[in-house]
C-alpha cells in the first residue's frame, strides 16, 4: 500500500513513517524543510520525502492521487483552518477509486480541556473555552469528506524515542540550566502515549476494515495516570537535578500552563476493542531515565547538542 504522509519531519510523522515503512508500506513524507539533518534517517529507511507545503497542494497533488492511503499528522499553528481545509479539498478533487482511499486524521484528547469528568472517552465533546477545542471542527470536516473514509487518532502527550517537541525535553533542558518551574495546578494529570504506540496506531488504522474504523475517533493513550509534578520530578531527576522545583501560577506565552492547566485522564477502551490497539511501552515515570539518554543522542545526531 502506499502511504502518503504530512508532518514526516515532526514528532508523530517521523515515527508513524518509520513504522509503516518497516510494516511493509510504500510511504511518501511532504517536508517544507527537507534539508533537515533528522529527515536523513527516514530516506535511509527507503522513505521518499517530496518537497511540499500542505497548505499549497499543487506541490504533492500528483503524489497525493497515487496514494492509498492518507496519514495527516501535522497542524498549522499559523493557520490552521485555511491549511488543512486546502488538504481537504485536495482529498476531494482526487479521481474517485471503488474502494475510497482511507484518512486518517490526527488531533489529541487535549482538544476536550477542562470538564466535569473524571475519564475523557469519545463521545465527551470539547469544552469551547479550550484554546484547541477548534480541531473539533476539523474533525467534523474531515468526516464530511466524501472522496475517502476518514478516522480520527486522538493521543495523549507524547513522549518517547528523539523526544523532538515533546513536553519532556522542556523539563530535560529546565534541568540542565538547573532552574526546574511547574506551572499550574500541582494536583492535575494527564495520559500519556509513547510515540511508537501512536506510530503502531497509525498502522493499524491504515489497514483496518473500513467497515470498523470509517468515522470513528480513537483516544490512543496507555493506563498510567501520573500526575504532571511526578512526571516533571522524574525527567529532572533524570537529567541529574537533584533541586527543588519551584511552583509558579500559569504564565502568559506558556501555552502548555495555559491551555492544560487540568485533568486530562483518558481511556483507550474504544482503541482496544475496535482497533486492536494497546500501550506496550513503559509508562512515561518509569522511562524517564531511557528518554534523557534517548533525547540527549538524538541532539548530537542533529548537532544540536
Amino acid at each position: 500500500m502506499k502511504v502518503f504522509l504530512t508532518g514526516a519531519s515532526g514528532y508523530a510523522g517521523f515515527h508513524a513513517a518509520l513504522r509503516l515503512s518497516a510494516a511493509g508500506h510504500q510511504v511518501v513524507g511532504v517536508v517544507r524543510h527537507p534539508e533537515q539533518p533528522r529527515l536523513r534517517e527516514l530516506r535511509m529507511h527507503e522513505i521518499r520525502l517530496v518537497h511540499g507545503d500542505v497548505a499549497q497542494p499543487d506541490t504533492y497533488r500528483a503524489e497525493l492521487e497515487s496514494c492509498d492511503a492518507v496519514v495527516h499528522t501535522m497542524l498549522d499553528k499559523k493557520n490552521h483552518f485555511s491549511t488543512d481545509r486546502a488538504f481537504f479539498a485536495a482529498l476531494e478533487s482526487l479521481s474517485p477509486r471503488a474502494k475510497r482511499r482511507r484518512l486518517v486524521y490526527t488531533t489529541g484528547v487535549s482538544i476536550i480541556g477542562k470538564v466535569d469528568v473524571p475519564v475523557l472517552d469519545e463521545t465527551i465533546e470539547p469544552n469551547p473555552a479550550q484554546p484547541i477545542s477548534f480541531r473539533r471542527q476539523l474533525e467534523r470536516e474531515a468526516f464530511a469528506l466524501k472522496n475517502v473514509g476518514t478516522t480520527v487518532l486522538r493521543p495523549g502527550f507524547i513522549f518517547g524515542a528523539d523526544g523532538f517537541n515533546s513536553i519532556s525535553a522542556d523539563w530535560f533542558e529546565m534541568a540542565e540550566q538547573g532552574d526546574a518551574v511547574f506551572r499550574g495546578d500541582r494536583e492535575k494529570g494527564w495520559s500519556w502515549t509513547h510515540v511508537a504506540d501512536l506510530a503502531e496506531a497509525y498502522r493499524l488504522a491504515a489497514e483496518a476494515d473500513e467497515n470498523l474504523v470509517n468515522g470513528e475517533i480513537f483516544h490512543v493513550t496507555d493506563d498510567h495516570r501520573p500526575l504532571c509534578r511526578d512526571v516533571m520530578r522524574a525527567c529532572v531527576n533524570a537529567a541529574g537535578y537533584k533541586g527543588d522545583i519551584r511552583f509558579e501560577p500559569p504564565a502568559k506565552g506558556d501555552n502548555i500552563s495555559m491551555w492544560f492547566d487540568q485533568n486530562g485522564y483518558s481511556s483507550s477502551a474504544k482503541a482496544r476493542e475496535k482497533l486492536g490497539w494497546r500501550a506496550r511501552q513503559q509508562g512515561v515515570i518509569a522511562s524517564a531515565d531511557g528518554l534523557f539518554a534517548a533525547w540527549s543522542a538524538a541532539r548530537n545526531r542533529d548537532g544540536t547538542a
